[in-house]
């Protein structure tokens, strides 16, 4: 085959055994690899009701055929396991080297179960595949560790993947990080890879599967990339990075602020772009085989030490960590998601448990006393202090790293009304009063609300944003009408595809260059296959039904598949003014969705649609 190996690891770590199996041509044509070789490994190995922080559970790290090359981040790799948060089918995709690293060891995939009996990392080379002991390791946040395993080995070209104290501990939050700088950031998988006493993974390779045309790959790859350096659609991505989003996400009326209550910040100009590049940024960053380079390193000496090696923070961490908290200072940002990432939690998750809690002492259900400390809105002290407790599950911390759902069931008193998340994954930065397609892709997502699981309304206001899947007409952020298709179509497309190649997602939005034909035929060329664009939209499709398949085993039904109260009010000011997004609005989107996905009114995959789909289930 050509851009695969057809090989797994695979490592029991509690019979301490290592082996290898192997899969055909015919299973990667079908799932492609990354979130599709995760999610149908996990469909037919886990069965329903596996507690996901017990041996049983299984992690899985999977590469795609474009790790083969090095193209806009397609040295990534896809996390796929069952979530401690949610209980339910989760996946991640992580940016870096770690899936080019994994290929070039002659794997396709890295897949690990059990449970060690003491802590211990895995180290992975072409030639041999060791389980070492890691007691000095255990309590280091993930920069001591990759510094030690680093000169250990002697090797500073080697990968590390490590978790922090966070994922040790077992926060439900808690994230995997490679090369200090890409994070496995949502759904818990950190405090997967904590319970089985697994620190670190450390990989070195000098392998690589062969492509079916290497010149071919080229001349599109330096196509794509002329047009990111000269068409204008990436020179905000490529100066502001993220922090593009800021800005115009306050103008529009939905920056989540104040625990949601609001949609603008009164001090957006403290962390707007251009804010953040005068105030802390100190260079730019890439991922491997990118001409956008939309990483900032950021650094800072008062009133907080930022140092510039880890990642600085993107938008969603600099809104869930800022205006979300009605925090303007970007240095208390940057510390508290240098933090974050020391200590290795998902800075969504960290910002909406820290925002709720907040709420609570607003209305009285928490006091001082509760916390042992005082929690203001935008005070700096008291957002670094939660996070501290969160990450050592100190006090009221270890409720609170059970993430906001399961801490609002604890706590009670009416703050459910304020826990803001979907099946128990809190919402990400973007809120959908004011883009109706990303609320019905927050209430359908696989694993909870997922920003990254469809393409944001606002790319599609204008006409032939993406012909190639029937996006021809222009749609309003802010309209009902054809939201259903676009979030199908876009799921399928950007949520699943991306992640299945691997591919960053960033160059994909139009009217960025990296458009559906182009990126099929940079699937062909590496493959060799003749793949349509109907044929890698049906890739997509199956593993979203698979994914379906997998939570609806787990118990969920059309009942799951809802918002926070909070977005049935109405907004009162910003872009957004007057929009909401109740539960009839909701309803009425899901029948068209559920009719075009071919589910039941439960939501449920008519038996006509997996067979139409080739998935065989039990």
């Amino acid at each position: 085959m050509y851009g695969y190996h057809g090989k797994i690891l695979k490592v029991d770590l509690t019979r301490r055994k290592i082996y290898q199996e192997t899969f055909d041509e015919k299973f990667a044509k079908k799932y492609i690899g990354g979130v599709g070789f995760g999610f149908r490994w996990l469909y037919d190995t886990l069965p329903a009701k596996t507690d996901p922080l017990s041996p049983e559970n299984k992690l899985i790290f999977a590469t795609g055929p474009l790790c083969s090359i090095s193209f806009l981040g397609s040295t990534g790799i896809s996390v796929a396991t069952k979530s401690p948060l949610t209980g339910l089918i989760a996946d991640s995709d992580m940016r870096g080297r770690m899936g080019g690293a994994l290929k070039a060891t002659g794997y396709d995939a890295l897949v690990l179960e059990g449970k060690s009996s003491e802590s211990v990392y895995l180290q992975i080379t072409e030639d041999s595949v060791d389980i070492v002991e890691a007691k000095d390791l255990w309590g280091k946040d993930i920069k001591e560790t990759q510094e030690k395993i680093l000169s250990k080995i002697n090797d500073r070209e080697a990968v590390v993947t490590s978790i922090g104290i966070a994922g040790e501990n077992l926060v439900k939050y808690g994230n995997i990080a490679s090369d200090l700088r890409n994070y496995a950031g949502r759904g818990g998988t950190g405090a997967v890879m904590g319970s089985k006493n697994l620190k670190a993974i450390v990989i070195r390779g000098k392998l690589r599967p062969r492509v079916a045309d290497a010149d071919k790959i080229r001349t599109l790859i330096k196509e794509v990339n002329h047009l990111i350096k000269t068409d204008g659609s990436c020179d905000t991505l490529s100066r502001y990075g993220t922090w593009n989003t800021t800005g115009p996400a306050d103008f529009k009326g939905i920056l989540p602020t104040k625990n949601f209550q609001k949609t603008t910040f009164e001090y957006i100009d403290k962390i707007d772009g251009d804010a953040m590049l005068n105030s802390i940024s100190v260079g730019k960053r890439s991922c491997p085989g990118c001409a956008i380079g939309c990483r900032h390193v950021v650094k800072a000496e008062k009133p907080y030490s930022v140092f510039p090696d880890l990642e600085g923070p993107e938008y969603e961490s600099v809104a869930s960590l800022g205006p979300l908290l009605l925090n303007a200072d970007p240095v208390v940002i940057a510390k508290a998601n240098e933090l974050c990432n020391l200590y290795g939690m998902d800075t969504i998750s960290t910002g909406v448990i820290i925002s709720y809690v907040m709420e609570c002492v607003d209305r009285g259900v928490l006091a001082e006393d509760d916390l042992g400390f005082n929690l203001k809105w935008g005070e700096g002290e008291g957002i670094l202090k939660t996070i501290e407790i969160i990450a050592h599950r100190q006090g009221i911390g270890d409720i609170l790293a059970q993430g906001v759902k399961a801490a609002s069931e604890k706590i009670g008193k009416g703050s459910e009304n304020w826990a803001m998340h979907v099946k128990g994954l809190e919402v990400p930065m973007h809120d959908p009063r004011g883009k109706k397609g990303m609320g019905l892709a927050y209430a359908t997502a696989l694993k909870g609300a997922d920003h990254e699981s469809s393409m944001h309304d606002e790319a599609f206001e204008k006409e032939n944003a993406l012909p190639d899947l029937g996006l021809k007409e222009p749609m309003s952020r802010k309209q009902f009408d054809g939201k259903p298709f676009l979030v199908k179509t876009l799921q399928d497309y950007w949520g699943i595809m991306s992640d299945a190649l691997p591919i960053c997602k960033f160059p994909m939005i139009p009217p960025r260059p990296l458009t559906p034909a182009r990126l099929v035929k940079l699937l062909n060329l590496v493959t060799g296959w003749n793949f349509t664009i109907e044929e890698f939209l049906q890739v997509g499709e199956r593993t979203f039904n698979l994914g379906r398949l997998f939570d609806a085993r787990e118990g969920i039904s059309r009942s799951d598949d809802t918002l926070p109260r909070r977005f049935a009010e109405v907004l009162s000011e910003g872009g957004s003014a007057g929009e909401n997004l109740d539960s009839d609005s909701l309803k009425t989107m899901l029948d068209e969705y559920y009719r075009l996905r071919g589910w039941d009114n439960e939501g449920r995959p008519y038996p006509e649609t997996l067979k139409r789909l080739g998935l065989e289930v039990d």
